[in-house]
């Protein structure tokens, strides 16, 4: 236990610091990307590739065996479940690692998210949609599997083509704030943080790396994975330490009407991970970089509930502004 806890700290504090720093929360990547804003989503695509390199040389090492190496695609609950996580990020104006790191920089109203998140995993926990198992996981159910070829060969061509989209594709976009790391910074920082974390879940005996499903979950059937949930307390202090000596601490509390959005976005994030089966840090960072089918259906899954989410949101307000009697002075 004890191995597990310091292991899952250095990992979450590390991840934590990322975060922070480059203010990556997955509710701002898709809203600003929507928005023709690229800055986090450049981010996290080099990330992704930096870390899928890393976790394809891992996987050939003595040191991973026992490690999660794909994870099934269950089309119904992967789809359902990233359409529930994206509608809890606009709901919550958050992800699940967003409502971590903002505590650590001072967001008191995150509590109440990391409360409805608890609620929502502990809600969904025995919820299994139908539909079949279209892969069953492990090296098959990755791209990589599924086309037949070396996961590192496909990973290095990954990065490859990651990286000379990006230096050839770079947007005169400035990070919003002087602390805040730039694209590259963050995205080779988010990488080296990601297989970080999968080394120190092997030295912690846990099977994944960074995510956040699955904690509540086993806590409350008496199992708990220290691993995890010493992960997830570490991104509080890993944002804190950068928040107070880099930039971006600001102590806080929200108007009324926010502590029960965030309750509602971040019982819709639990819920919504479980169903998938990860979250934005398990399919989007994790499960990105392992190349999974299943995780990169659920990016795009939730990348289509934060819009479709936030249309609705904007044909509501609409609706009610219409709806509103004209007032007149006299």
């Amino acid at each position: 236990m004890v191995t597990a806890v310091l292991s899952g700290a250095v990992a979450g504090a590390g991840m934590g610091y990322v975060l922070q720093r480059g203010q990556l929360c997955f509710h701002s990547m898709f809203a600003s990307a929507l928005a023709r804003r690229m800055l986090l989503l450049r981010g996290w695509l080099l990330g992704v590739a930096v870390a899928a390199v890393g976790l394809s040389v891992l996987y050939l090492t003595p040191w991973s065996r026992g490690l999660n190496t794909g994870l099934p695609f269950r089309p119904v609950s992967d789809i359902a479940g990233g359409l529930v996580i994206g509608a809890g990020m606009v709901v919550a104006s958050s992800c699940a690692s967003g409502l971590f790191y903002k505590l650590g920089s001072g967001m008191i109203g995150a509590i109440a998210g990391l409360a409805g998140w608890v609620a929502g995993e502990l809600a969904a926990r025995h919820i299994r949609l139908p539909g079949p198992t279209v892969l069953p996981g492990g090296q098959a159910a990755t791209f990589a599997g599924v086309l037949g070829v070396p996961r590192l060969a496909l990973s290095v061509g990954f990065l490859a083509l990651v990286a000379v989209t990006l230096w050839r594709w770079r947007p005169a976009e400035r990070p919003a704030h002087l602390w805040q790391w730039d694209a590259p910074r963050l995205g080779v920082a988010l990488g080296a943080v990601t297989i970080a974390g999968w080394v120190l879940a092997k030295a912690g005996g846990s099977r994944f790396g960074p995510s956040t499903v699955g904690a509540s979950a086993s806590v409350a059937a008496g199992s708990p994975d220290w691993w995890l949930i010493a992960f997830l307390a570490a991104i509080v202090a890993g944002a804190a330490l950068a928040a107070r000596t880099a930039g971006g601490w600001w102590l806080r509390g929200e108007p009324p009407v926010r502590y029960g959005q965030l309750a509602a976005g971040g019982f819709l994030l639990g819920a919504g991970g479980w169903i998938a089966g990860g979250c934005n840090l398990g399919h989007g960072l994790s499960g990105a970089a392992q190349l999974n089918v299943s995780s990169w259906v659920v990016v795009a899954s939730m990348a289509a509930g934060v819009g479709l989410s936030a249309a609705l949101a904007r044909a509501a307000r609409g609706m009610l502004a219409a709806g509103r009697p004209a007032t007149t002075s006299s």
